[in-house]
């Protein structure tokens, strides 16, 4: 029993020497309040991601990693440095179609696209074939400092909140513990590319697929800027609309995801990059293919809710269709669109790049 009142006296001694309690001087930090301020631009209908992650850089070097389904707020315990904060949408682990690099360098973190295959798309030599990016968004906070004397004056509200608690009644004020609130904006990386081709002979149309090459591969997360690296996108998904039933003319429509062009860039008329098309006709036999070249005829318009940006491609129109299918039979009376991609014939084509 004497041995234990000395280890008891020696330990009471201890705390009451310190400026903190012992258990508190093992992590010296302050409570930081992550705010995640959503806008409808980012989250269309309301649809929240379920969940975040958070890449935490104190003094310039990545610091810790924090995923957490509280997409609105969040807290975490931030020692004494200066931080930034970069914010993705779910876990780098949940997306199939992108990966990530160099999370744990501020200025390096990187999205891409990663490589597919394609049953019925043969790539030219040196070409790289990438899937059609997942909707994702990003936020990037401003430098924030976590001092000393913001742990001191954490601490000491911590002391007066335990001796509030302690002799609480219903004359005492609630004291708040000292927090540090971090605003974010999320905004979406990813953007639409909306390609129409205008179509006589409409109607013989069974089915669309087409490639567009000089696509962008990556985008630098705290940079807001696409990468260098270019590949090719499928465009597999169409729909046909009638414009003249009459003259039988109408157009195709169809849309993929994006990050848009390499290096930042914009349409331009320097840019050489081309749309390669294939239709499958009602005979169910006749493979028409078409090449545009897109250069300075992609515009960039108001995009949709949940996108960074709309590219729009535009070939012909209702009095000048860009495509002339010949009017073929149905086999066995079967007509009319499918938006869904069959197998048919395997297409090779030598894209320029």
């Amino acid at each position: 029993m004497r041995k234990f009142a000395l280890i008891f006296l020696f330990f009471t001694t201890l705390i009451a020497c310190q400026r903190r309690p012992l258990f508190y001087a093992q992590r010296e930090s302050v409570e930081v309040m992550v705010k995640v301020l959503w806008k409808v631009a980012v989250y269309p209908d309301g649809m929240k991601p379920d969940g975040i992650t958070l890449f935490y850089f104190r003094n310039g070097e990545y610091y810790m990693q924090q995923t957490t389904a509280n997409v609105d707020s969040c807290s975490v315990q931030l020692e004494a440095g200066r931080y930034r904060l970069l914010m993705i949408t779910q876990s780098p682990e949940e997306y199939a179609n992108l990966e990530f690099d160099n999370m744990t360098d501020l200025d390096k973190a990187t999205v891409r696209a990663v490589e597919t295959k394609s049953s019925w798309y043969t790539r030219a030599e040196n070409e790289e074939l990438i899937a059609n990016p997942e909707m994702m968004a990003v936020g990037l906070s401003d430098e924030f400092e976590v001092t000393e004397e913001m742990i001191d004056e954490y601490y000491q509200y911590q002391r007066e909140q335990e001796q509030v608690l302690t002799k609480a009644d219903d004359s005492t004020p609630v004291v708040k513990y000292y927090t540090i609130r971090v605003p974010i904006y999320p905004k979406s990386v990813v953007s639409q590319f909306w390609v129409t081709i205008y179509s006589d002979n409409v109607d013989v149309l069974k089915s669309v697929r087409a490639s567009t090459s000089g696509m962008a591969k990556t985008f630098e997360l705290t940079q807001d800027i696409t990468g260098a690296g270019e590949a090719t996108q499928l465009i597999s998904q169409w729909s046909v609309t009638t414009d003249d039933p009459e003259h039988r003319i109408g157009h195709l429509d169809g849309r993929i995801t994006t990050f848009g062009f390499p290096n930042g860039e914009e349409p331009s008329i320097m840019r050489d990059s081309t749309l390669n098309v294939s239709t499958l006709l009602i005979d169910n036999e006749t493979v028409e293919r078409y090449v545009f070249n897109v250069g300075d005829k992609i515009t960039k318009e108001t995009p949709p809710l949940g996108y960074r940006a709309l590219y729009r491609l535009i070939f012909g129109s209702v009095t000048a269709p860009a495509i002339h299918p010949p009017d073929v039979v149905p086999v066995g009376g079967d007509g009319g669109f499918d938006a869904s991609v069959e197998d048919w014939e395997e297409v090779d084509i030598e894209i320029d790049m």
